[in-house]
């Protein structure tokens, strides 16, 4: 049967619909994936001459799913949409981190809405139209009937043994990709020398910033633990099939929520598999609390070349509003680990700011650890999004005050600076200056800030004044405007048409310059 999936991420790394892919061509389905890659503004929409485009390679099959994330919503909602409106025969399935996070939503988009780990229930759904028999009964399934009514079934148990699904699908052939406003063949220059890879799912922690722990409770009492990882020789065998794919690739970079969660012996075998057999640069996530000596050791002697610890916020911030089990000693122990390789890995911190619910002191707090950490190093400097399913969410969205800029941050990226600050207005002075911190970190700077001009600023005095008298944050946040506008309508776009080699270059030495 002939199926199309597409994906509204903004890079074409997308690993779930690759491997809702590899399931069905697996089962002798015929499969094109279409990334619908757009800008990071994402109040943009699609023009119609791409849309029609997507019309013609949809128009003779006989399902289409479709993904998106929150902030690529509207996108979703714009191409089922137009996909209706011209008499598109084969259902459509609305599925992803979106559709499982608010199917209500969803389900007044689209008939049919696949909520959690939806492999088995799309296959079931081909296996079903094939037949041409219902799939309203189909576990993980929103269905909306003709009548309006609205059938929610429950959802299966998660994958336990992930080694049971087929490697993820790059038949680079059979996959089509946005550019200048038409859909072309993937070609292996647009994996831009990297693969993106989970080599697990789930995560322990129930962060309020986070969608996470609505998967949680979600499949509470439907697992045998919400954490599940791909074998050492899963991973390695998934890789060496890509590298003998694509001769361009540079880097491994797996997203793992935290892969320093796994025990040591997991992380042992892997690394001793790894430098043996693929020995080719790699990146991955960590936290605080399961750094250790033992496995940086052994993730950089593998070929681990860079790691990003996340911090989020200052230890208040991270016990009493984002409900985050961890100290600022975790992170100074943690950075004092991972600084004993900075000869060979570069590590990236993630720190949450312009938060409402922070206090000025929080700010002030969370500046002064970042002074304290061991250098060099990067700081990213992240501007909270209020994601729908989180706890912050939950609780952001019911108050009066903050339940527009809940609606607006959606559309804004993290790194949207000057719009975040201004959106949100809460501790304006405090949240700019951390956000000018952001970029490589050394004994008198961090990033293109002076250690010093930080220290001037942060004076009790001067801090009390500008919080008050806000002139001179709003004159700073109109160059921060021009900075950010630079950078996202001319910079990565010139970055985006350089030669692969040069952006593999610039992936090993980004966050040093």
């Amino acid at each position: 049967m002939k199926i199309v999936l597409i994906s509204t991420a903004t890079y074409p790394s997308d690993q779930g619909i690759r491997t809702v892919s590899s399931v069905l061509k697996k089962a002798g389905h015929e499969v094109k994936i279409i990334f619908m890659v757009y800008s990071e503004d994402y109040t943009k929409l699609y023009h119609k001459k791409e849309l029609n485009r997507l019309y013609k390679i949809c128009k003779s099959t006989q399902m289409i799913g479709i993904s998106s994330y929150a902030s690529t919503a509207p996108r979703a909602k714009q191409v089922i949409n137009f996909l209706e409106k011209r008499n598109i025969k084969a259902p459509i399935i609305y599925g992803g981190v979106h559709a499982t996070i608010s199917p209500a939503d969803c389900i007044k988009v689209a008939n049919t809405v696949c909520v959690g780990e939806g492999e088995d229930a799309i296959l079931e759904i081909a296996n079903a139209i094939e037949k041409n028999k219902p799939f309203d009964k189909i576990k993980n399934l929103w269905i909306k009937k003709q009548n309006g009514k609205i059938i929610k079934n429950p959802v299966r148990p998660t994958i336990d043994n992930l080694d049971s699904l087929p490697f993820v699908d790059y038949d680079i052939q059979d996959h089509y990709v946005l550019e200048n406003h038409d859909l072309r063949k993937f070609k292996e220059a647009d994996l831009d020398g990297q693969i993106f890879f989970l080599t697990g799912r789930g995560c322990p922690y129930g962060c309020t910033y986070c969608s996470n722990n609505l998967f949680n409770e979600l499949y509470k009492g439907k697992c045998k633990s919400i954490v599940r990882w791909h074998s050492a020789d899963y991973i390695i065998n998934c890789i060496l099939d890509l590298k003998k794919r694509f001769k361009s690739l540079n880097c491994f970079d797996i997203r793992d929520d935290t892969f320093s969660l796994r025990p040591i012996s997991q992380i042992k075998e892997f690394c001793e598999k790894y430098k043996q057999k693929v020995k080719m640069r790699f990146k991955c996530l960590g936290d605080p609390k399961t750094v250790s000596e033992d496995k940086i050791k052994l993730l950089v002697d593998a070929g681990c070349t860079d790691i990003i610890i996340g911090i989020q916020g200052a230890e208040n911030v991270n016990k009493q509003i984002y409900k985050r089990r961890q100290t600022n000693q975790n992170v100074l122990d943690a950075a004092k680990i991972v600084n004993k390789y900075k000869d060979n890995l570069t590590v990236m911190y993630d720190v949450i700011t312009c938060n409402p619910y922070e206090k000025p002191q929080d700010i002030i707090d969370m500046i002064r650890l970042l002074q304290k950490i061991p250098k060099p190093y990067y700081v990213s400097i992240n501007n909270l999004v209020f994601f729908p399913g989180s706890g912050l969410y939950d609780r952001a969205i019911k108050d009066p005050k903050l339940k527009d800029s809940v609606i607006k941050s959606a559309q804004l990226n993290y790194w949207d600076r000057s719009k975040h600050i201004l959106l949100k207005k809460e501790n304006m002075y405090l949240v700019l200056i951390l956000n000018l911190m952001r970029g490589s970190v050394t004994k008198t700077r961090f990033g293109p800030t002076p250690n010093f001009l930080i220290n001037f600023l942060l004076k009790p005095k001067r801090i009390k004044y500008h919080l008050k008298n806000q002139s001179m944050t709003y004159i700073a946040l109109s160059f921060m405007s021009i900075s950010d506008i630079f950078r996202e309508r001319i910079a990565k776009p010139i970055y985006r048409s350089t030669p692969i080699n040069f952006k593999k270059w610039y992936d090993k030495i980004r966050y040093k310059v």
